[in-house]
């Protein structure tokens, strides 16, 4: 069985049905897939309900029969077979309407998202080329490439005049003192979170007589003051996307504040936006910033609790996956951000792609020992266990990571 073979098998069930409940991740990756399910339920005539959240376990299935799962599920071993899945992540479970890259020999850590399968399903079902602008945030938000499926899909989007490639400064932001002083990735250590300095380089540039030359005044200032590294600065600028259709026509733009708005509790209003709503867009945008600084003040406030391997503490537990993305990108080997919520301590887990080794499997293994779960992606995976668990988990977690 193919990719496009199975895609075709769950579009065929979903339309044999009236109703359907649809739980999505809530990143950008999760809410694009979600928003291109139900659109083309929608056109379907297939009604739906539609549930974004931060993560999903067996017990939150309530009527697996008619229940989709985007961009999460494939981790859960004991969901019933009847459950539909559109997943990338490794698969732990044998439903026969499971859509995943893995489960046919193609690559879903960096040439598919849950956006991408989502789409395929969707074309499936019927021509919804259009939603084609959605993939990107997928691509994006999962630190993807354009490569095999991937460049499939954008390549038939530019072909139809749905994707416009181009070059340019690849920070998110309305305006030159946003995109500065709210940059994520790259993170800017002197800069990020600093309006005053953000805006002093703006009003620096902004009597250059071209788009090139203010664009080349904004990097040099940005290179010069920020004190970020190579590898960091080299990521501000390159390959960028129009998408055509969408509210946001930026595609880095558009996945940051999809995805800043779906962990910041705004789910609602993401999903808004892919579905083409811009009445959102104010709102949205203000969001997206404050949970922007909501992230950099955690990174500040971060501590270092371990050296071998590296761990860190956060107090916010919903920034603390955005800070451990952070975080990577000046490490040399696998490192691990712990918050803890009133529940559960959470595990976000990360490594260079040079690195040998497989947080999936770590956390997976680490976590389920202590009585909690885990998973996610080879370089990118987290995990929650237990609150009073975690002196053993971290025991565990040097055991593993050190061998």
């Amino acid at each position: 069985m193919s990719l496009e073979t199975a895609a075709e098998s769950l579009a065929k069930h979903l339309a044999s049905l009236e109703y359907v409940e649809i739980y999505s991740h809530y990143d950008a990756d999760g809410i694009a897939a979600a928003a291109i399910m139900s659109l083309a339920l929608s056109r379907a005539d297939i009604a739906f309900k539609l549930r974004i959240l931060p993560g999903i376990s067996e017990d939150d299935v309530e009527n697996p029969d008619i229940s989709l799962l985007c961009d999460f599920g494939a981790s859960c071993a004991g969901l019933e077979e009847s459950t539909m899945i559109i997943d990338h992540h490794v698969p732990y479970n044998t439903s026969p309407y499971h859509v995943n890259p893995r489960l046919f020999g193609e690559n879903g850590e960096s040439e598919l998202s849950g956006a991408g399968c989502a789409y395929v399903v969707a074309n499936a079902l019927g021509d919804n080329r259009d939603l084609a602008g959605l993939v990107m945030l997928g691509i994006i938000g999962d630190n993807q490439i354009i490569s095999g499926r991937n460049q499939m899909i954008v390549g038939d989007a530019i072909a139809n005049n749905l994707i416009n490639p181009g070059r340019g400064i690849l920070l998110s932001g309305r305006t030159t003192t946003e995109q500065i002083a709210t940059s994520l990735h790259p993170y800017l250590p002197a800069l990020s979170g600093s309006t005053d300095k953000a805006a002093a380089i703006e009003n620096e540039c902004i009597s250059k007589p071209s788009d090139e030359a203010y664009t080349a005044c904004m990097l040099s200032h940005v290179v010069l003051e920020s004190d970020a590294s190579y590898n960091s600065l080299m990521t501000l600028y390159g390959d960028s996307w129009s998408l055509e259709r969408e509210v946001i026509q930026n595609a880095h733009a558009f996945t940051a504040v999809v995805d800043a708005c779906g962990k910041a509790g705004k789910s609602g209003i993401a999903y808004a936006l892919c579905c083409g709503d811009a009445s959102y867009l104010d709102e949205a945008w203000e969001t997206a910033v404050s949970y922007r600084n909501r992230v950099i003040s955690a990174v500040r406030s971060a501590e270092k609790i371990r050296d071998v391997p590296t761990v860190w503490r956060v107090e916010d537990s919903v920034a603390a996956s955005d800070v451990a993305d952070i975080f990577i990108e000046s490490a040399s080997g696998p490192m691990f951000v712990l918050s803890r919520d009133d529940a559960s301590v959470k595990i976000s887990a990360r490594a260079p792609h040079n690195v040998s080794v497989n947080l999936e499997q770590i956390m997976k293994a680490t976590a389920e020992a202590c009585g909690g779960s885990g998973g996610g992606h080879q370089f990118r995976a987290g995990a929650d266990i237990p609150l009073d668990r975690e002196d053993e988990f971290l025991a565990c977690l040097e055991a593993a990571a050190c061998t």
